[in-house]
């Protein structure tokens, strides 16, 4: 079991864990997803201790051993600070979840003067955390709800890993066109669209898995629960309007609407990596989305 020591800005974190089984210590690393590069880091800084002698380089671990391993080092991201009042969904020493406002980009493409990663900057600045600032995911630009981010480096290839494998769940509220009757999972591949900066349905594309369940309809619009099973771009939106249904307020794959493109990231859950508790994070459906159904 791995035991963890911190505080809330983030001085000494220290991993410890009793060898269970012997193996090389690289083998152990590997095994817990530390990179290459980290792995160097960490002999190189002398930030590994094998019962209590710093370790520089890789060894055999007996069974019983005692590995200590300090993750305290972390430098902020030569990123700009801003200060937002941004909704705190979940927080430890370890991750952080927020909710992401409509109309803001989560990381910068050059077009846009404020983003996610500069608010989560500014919240950590404003409570005197030192932490990179690494999104797991990303959502689109008017897509509103769950984020998450890592708060320390040395286990973002854990979320990554959580991510590529499918053990971190999102379920997203979305209301779309028309009349959905029943549960239905959509599997269908996603590739680029040669003509238009956007994706289509493609037997060449990349597999692409969305789980679709309706929860009400009114005046012609029905509000449904997707689970993905895939992570592609854009893909509720291609898949939905791949039905005849497309999202509300979706000019890209549907048409005009006054609203804004009706997709909310309601909830997130994943395995924690030092706790190994399931974090479920809810984040309930904004106030744009409700007048729309009723509208």
């Amino acid at each position: 079991i791995i035991f963890l020591y911190y505080n809330v800005h983030m001085k000494p974190i220290l991993l410890t864990e009793t060898i269970k089984n012997e193996q090389m210590l690289d083998e152990w690393l590997n095994d817990h997803l530390f990179s290459k590069k980290q792995r160097h880091l960490l002999k190189m800084e002398k930030r590994i201790r094998v019962n209590h002698q710093i370790i520089t380089h890789n060894i055999h671990l007996f069974k019983d051993d005692l590995l200590e391993i300090n993750c305290a080092k972390e430098e902020q991201d030569d990123l700009e600070p801003i200060d937002l009042d941004l909704e705190i969904l979940y927080e430890d020493d370890i991750v952080l979840v927020v909710n992401k406002p409509i109309h803001m980009i989560v990381h910068e493409d050059g077009n846009h003067p404020i983003t996610l990663d500069q608010a989560v900057a500014g919240y950590f600045q404003k409570t005197d955390q030192i932490c990179p600032i690494r999104h797991i995911h990303r959502l689109d630009k008017d897509t509103s709800g769950c984020i998450l981010y890592c708060k320390q480096s040395y286990l973002q290839p854990y979320f990554d890993h959580a991510i590529k494998t499918k053990q971190i769940q999102r379920t997203y509220l979305a209301i779309v066109q028309g009349k959905i009757n029943q549960a239905m999972t959509i599997n269908k591949s996603i590739g680029k669209d040669r003509h238009a900066n956007r994706f289509r349905i493609s037997s060449n594309g990349i597999k692409a898995i969305t789980h679709l369940k309706p929860l009400t309809y009114k005046k012609n619009k029905t509000l449904i629960e997707c689970q993905l099973e895939t992570g592609r771009t854009h893909q509720i939106r291609v898949h939905l309007a791949g039905i005849n249904h497309p999202l509300i307020g979706d000019e890209l794959y549907g048409t005009a609407s006054p609203y804004r493109c009706m997709l909310h990231s309601y909830s997130l859950s994943f395995i924690h990596p030092l706790t190994h508790k399931k974090i479920k994070v809810i984040c309930e459906m904004p106030k744009d989305m409700r007048l729309c159904m009723e509208s």
